[in-house]
């Protein structure tokens, strides 16, 4: 089908809340391109169904489905409707900054060759306030699959979220769409898929406010075996294509940043005495190196935490 839009935005709302307007307002207001934006309520309850449907501009179209379906399932749904090469996900929480939809219609014309690209973006709070300032970024605009597994090894996630990501639907299918069985990591695994064939662009400008709250889902302690369990699957997976030397070379900064934050979820499971959960997270863990490594790691960290807490000034 020839691609009739410059862009789509696609956004799942499930109970949206007071942000839902700012979310959709910051879409429709964006200018100098033609874009789609498809919409699909995941059953809400708090009155977001009733404020969609009173949206008066043809470019939004309403879908809904019968009972709660998950964002990942929602995403798939959207994608497929979807009349554009370019898909631009959203969230409810969240703001696009002026000129937003038009940096990456621009972007991805000047470099057609890149599965999807990923901005800067700003943190704020639940006022709007802007709550830190963007720190310099050496990371190129074009990222090699190589860069991107060092990347993941010290951070997970590249983009850190889904609401500054663009991806083409060339690229999604070349790879899929996003794993439905997942709760947690079904965005990083979509990254670590399309880095295998495709380069990443990356938009060192903050295009996106990004809402930070606890109602995230990753921040939720019930979620936490998913969150490392489907983690370790996209590293290994990761690890299925990357070569040994990069990853022994990067070895250190997974072991010390993304293992010891499993492990401190595995500490904070024991503190609200959630055993089980604790034993879960330690059998996944204790996978990629031992749980006495990691102990004297997280020890370590804190003592030298604390003894700078004590000198600062």
């Amino acid at each position: 089908m020839e691609n009739i839009f410059d862009i789509t935005v696609v956004l799942p709302v499930y109970n949206g809340g007071e942000y839902l307007q700012l979310s959709i307002d910051s879409v429709l207001n964006q200018q100098g391109v033609n874009i789609e934006f498809l919409i699909v309520d995941d059953c809400s309850t708090d009155g977001s169904w009733e404020y969609l449907q009173n949206i008066k501009d043809n470019r939004v179209a309403l879908f809904r489905n019968t009972f709660n379906r998950g964002l990942f399932y929602n995403l798939n749904f959207l994608i497929k409707k979807s009349n554009s090469n370019l898909i631009k996900l959203w969230s409810q929480d969240d703001l696009m900054n002026e000129g937003c939809l038009l940096s990456f219609v621009n972007f991805h014309s000047k470099l057609d060759t890149i599965g999807f690209s990923y901005s800067s973006c700003e943190k704020i709070d639940e006022y709007g306030n802007v709550k830190n300032t963007i720190l310099k970024d050496n990371t190129p605009e074009i990222i090699s699959k190589d860069l991107h597994a060092s990347i993941c090894y010290y951070t997970g996630s590249i983009a850190g979220n889904i609401a500054n990501v663009c991806i083409t639907k060339n690229a999604l299918d070349k790879v899929g769409l996003f794993n439905e069985s997942m709760k947690i990591s079904a965005d990083f695994d979509m990254w670590v898929k399309l880095a295998k064939y495709y380069n990443i662009g990356f938009i060192n400008i903050p295009l996106v406010k990004i809402r930070d709250h606890n109602g995230q889902l990753s921040r939720q302690e019930k979620f936490y075996v998913n969150h490392v369990e489907e983690d370790a699957r996209v590293y290994n997976y990761l690890n299925s294509y990357i070569s040994k030397d990069v990853q022994i070379k990067y070895n250190y900064y997974f072991v010390h940043y993304k293992l010891v934050f499993y492990f401190s979820l595995l500490i904070r499971s024991l503190v609200r005495v959630r055993f089980l959960q604790a034993f879960k997270i330690a059998r996944i863990i204790s996978r990629f190196t031992s749980l006495l490594t990691l102990v004297f790691i997280y020890v370590r960290i804190k003592l030298f935490r604390n003894v700078r807490k004590e000198f600062s000034i």
